[in-house]
């Protein structure tokens, strides 16, 4: 056996690791890389001695995570990667926030009126806006007038207004 079969065997190893990278065969291909470069050092230490097997483990040693490496920072821009790998970005400028702290912070005391029936969620009209909100335990009916009474971070929690001559409600 010459010194060009583990040598082959090795270098067809990298090419099926880097093929790996752009079609998709589930783990396959780089499988098989993988065992081509094991026995390839196995037949060099058999074939040739310590300097040859021990050149080809260390070639693989190096080369199968620096191929990994290579992956993961080329993947992205493969042909499965873009089908995979969501490409935009959900930022604050794009509309995308948990949590606004200028939504609700004049909110506190506005009155508004019941678009959906409260039990103990659902939608309000405050102004020109709708508001998801909860009440505090209490069912409202739809187009009952509101009252925020409290606003916890993204948390609006209305009452029943109370009407002109009524007693305030003291639960």
């Amino acid at each position: 056996m010459t010194v060009w079969v583990p040598l082959l065997l090795f270098i067809v190893g990298f090419i099926a690791l880097f093929l790996e990278l752009f079609v998709p065969a589930a783990g396959m291909i780089g499988g098989a890389g993988i065992v081509c470069m094991v026995v390839s050092t196995v037949l060099g230490y058999r074939g040739f001695g310590t300097t040859t097997g021990s050149l080809l483990l260390t070639g693989t040693l190096i080369g199968t995570p620096a191929m990994i490496l290579i992956g993961l920072k080329l993947f992205p821009k493969t042909f499965v990667g873009k089908r995979l790998i969501l490409s935009l970005s959900q930022d604050r400028e794009g509309g995308y926030a948990a949590y606004n702290p200028t939504l609700y912070e004049n909110l506190e005391g506005s009155e508004g009126t019941a678009v959906t029936m409260l039990r103990p969620s659902g939608m309000v009209m405050i102004g020109d806006k709708k508001y998801s909100v909860v009440t505090a335990g209490e069912l409202i009916e739809r187009g009952t007038r509101i009252r925020v009474v409290r606003v916890e971070g993204n948390r609006v929690v209305v009452r029943r207004a109370e009407s002109k001559g009524s007693m305030p409600d003291t639960k």
